[in-house]
């Protein structure tokens, strides 16, 4: 499938992501920006609490049942509304802040470069991330439509054993599979590349663009410019789709401009009367925190430390119109209580992290400039968002909203921290709410580095436009349209068009992809028809044969690098080319109800950066050509299908 074919899942995301939660937002009242970036808030919330109330009363996870919700939700949404305020439809709405040529212009820019990005990183929308999570993600989807049940509870029993689940943020998942069940003609790998293009594309920009529309309420031109910022930092969005893969992290930080638009809007550091009542930004933000939460709950720490720095600013102000010293000290005290409780809060849930592996990855000055450059490793700088930052931090200052400068700096430190301190309880204690992760800490970075970024450039752009005088209409517009021309240029050529290459990379696929070939994804694709639906698969998933979960909708019986370690999963995966010797193998081989293997070779990673013998553990799976437990089924070059014949099968 190409991308052109692709469209109608595109659609089909598109207005999954925005109508239901836009019906129960517009039967709440919101209307424009507050709506625009309300709906995909209210969707991916509600979608994932109602998957986790169904996983408790057994009602299955599907289509019909999802949207009864959402309908039910809105009409009691409009109901209580009518009660509330005495009518069916808001008074006026045109005093709400819209969709302005400028706000436009900026999204139509966003979504052409990060589309065009995504669609060049992947390839073909059915190429799968060759990472180590992507299996669980991708597999984790296939595992809530097989078993009808997607709460985050219930995800984490694809890999443990039954009734070992554990909570596991399961938004994205859920988000995902309804697309995949809404569009049955398309491959589970299509659909979830296709909805994290309109993630990245549509939703991310769209919060992006209404922040910088409250904080520079005045300058169009800064409108514009924020549309080419979303799409000119290597770490995010195209960051999260190649580094990890970090699907869930992706879709937490495309909602964070909507929860820093609301609670800037809320702390009144900006003029955001124009979104709408309180009541409706307060319900819109909550929306947001939950989805982001149920998608990866460090982000909403991070859009905590944001609000912690605007209680801070709030704080600051009060007590420089206080006119009694015992109000003032009251201020100071109670701004100091509120840092510390976070703070305690902060390194009481950051301990989840504590035992992540990811370590530091240079000095303090190379970090140092790696957070204006954006250059981590090998990458090529990216100058001229550097300067642009620079300019920025000096503009915001001058115009008194030195807090958007202090949350950049609270973000930066982070990634300071995380490229250079070394293993220790500070690194955990300041760092294990993101796993000390510096890929993370840098992504969560783009949002104040954007503002800051936009607000440099709109400062040239003045500086520029009061140096030229164009006589005519046509004049001035050309120039806007080449200034245009001139920051996407700058910005998307070098750094970008290595991200993108590099990212390519984890796409590939061919005789040289990190994990699953062209061979071995063309074996995977004929398993419908050669393997029944209620046969198990047994794999070395270091060699690809995991994806046979996502690909063909076959059970697996390792569908993660990190397997499930029962009793008779290990015996089948250790001693399976013992069976025709051994009958507490054959036993293990009925429990698990395996009749199949994949065999894909081993030591994929042989000579690579990852230092790991992957046979170990799958001993059972090696030197099957010749084995009397085994006949091979079907062959692509000399990755090769058995099924089992021994045990009496």
């Amino acid at each position: 499938m190409t991308w052109l074919e692709a469209t109608p899942v595109a659609v089909l995301a598109l207005l999954i992501i925005f109508v239901p939660g836009g019906l129960v937002a517009a039967a709440a009242g919101a209307r424009r920006l507050l709506l625009a970036i309300a709906a995909p808030a209210v969707t991916i919330s509600v979608l994932a609490v109602a998957a986790i109330v169904f996983g408790f009363l057994a009602v299955p996870w599907t289509i019909p049942f999802v949207a009864t919700v959402f309908l039910s939700l809105a009409v009691v949404t409009w109901v209580v509304r009518r009660l509330v305020t005495g009518t069916w439809m808001p008074r006026s709405v045109s005093r709400l802040a819209g969709f302005s040529p400028a706000f436009i212009t900026g999204l139509v820019i966003a979504v052409v470069l990060i589309a065009v990005q995504v669609c060049f990183a992947i390839g073909e929308p059915g190429n799968v991330s060759q990472t180590y999570d992507a299996p669980f993600h991708l597999n984790g989807v296939r595992f809530i439509i097989d078993t009808a049940n997607g709460s985050s509870f219930n995800l984490t029993g694809l890999i443990l054993p039954p009734s070992r689940s554990t909570f596991y943020p399961a938004a994205w998942h859920d988000l995902v599979s309804v697309v995949a069940m809404a569009a049955p003609w398309a491959g589970l790998i299509t659909v979830a590349n296709v909805t994290n293009l309109v993630i990245a594309a549509v939703v991310w920009p769209i919060g992006a663009l209404t922040v910088v529309r409250l904080v520079a309420p005045s300058r169009p031109s800064a409108l514009v410019i924020a549309g080419v910022a979303a799409a000119a930092f290597p770490a995010f969005p195209l960051g999260m789709l190649d580094y990890g893969v970090l699907y869930s992290y992706f879709l937490s930080l495309a909602f964070l401009p909507a929860g820093l638009a609301l609670g800037l809007s809320l702390f009144r550091l900006v003029d955001g009367r124009r979104l709408g009542p309180v009541t409706l930004q307060i319900l819109s933000l909550a929306c947001a925190v939950v989805a982001m939460g149920l998608s990866q709950p460090s982000v909403v720490f991070g859009l905590g430390l944001f609000g912690i720095i605007g209680i801070v600013a709030l704080c600051v102000l009060a007590v420089r119109y206080a006119q009694r010293t015992w109000i003032r000290v009251s201020l100071i005290v109670g701004m100091i209580a509120v840092v510390a409780a976070f703070a305690l809060v902060w390194r009481r849930v950051g301990s989840f992290g504590y035992t992540a592996p990811w370590n530091r990855y240079g000095s303090v000055p190379e970090v140092l400039l790696d957070t204006f450059t954006l250059s981590r490793g090998d990458r090529p700088y990216a100058v001229v968002v550097a300067v642009l930052i620079l300019v920025g931090i000096v503009a915001t200052i001058r115009t008194k909203r030195w807090w958007l400068v202090l949350m950049w700096a609270a973000a930066a430190v982070l990634f300071v921290l995380g490229g250079a301190l070394p293993s220790g309880d500070l690194r955990n204690l300041a760092l294990g709410m993101f796993y000390k992760d510096v890929p993370r800490l840098e992504a969560f970075l783009v949002l104040p580095a954007l503002l800051v970024a936009v607000l440099g450039a709109d400062a040239l752009w003045r500086l520029v436009a009061r140096r030229i005088t164009p006589r005519s209409r046509s004049g001035a517009v050309a120039v806007a349209a080449t200034a245009i021309v001139v920051v996407i240029a700058s910005t998307q050529l070098t750094a970008m068009t290595y991200a993108v290459a590099h990212a390519a990379n984890a796409y590939r696929l061919d005789d040289r992809s990190r994990i699953l070939d062209d061979d071995e994804y063309a074996l995977i694709e004929r398993l419908r028809d050669e393997v029944g639906d209620d046969a198990v698969i047994v794999g070395n998933p270091w060699t690809g044969t995991s994806w046979a979960m996502a690909l063909a909708d076959r059970e697996v019986l390792n569908p993660h690098f990190n397997t499930s370690h029962a009793p008779a999963n290990d015996v089948v995966n250790t001693e399976l080319n013992d069976a025709d010797v051994d009958p507490s193998v054959c036993t293990a081989i009925h429990d698990t109800g395996v009749r199949y293997v994949l065999d894909f070779g081993a030591d994929r990673f042989a000579g690579s950066r990852l230092d790991v013998k992957t046979w170990i553990g799958f001993e059972g799976l090696l030197d099957l050509e010749d084995s009397a437990v085994v006949e091979e089924v079907d062959r692509e070059g000399d990755k090769v299908l058995y099924r089992i014949v021994a045990c009496g099968l």
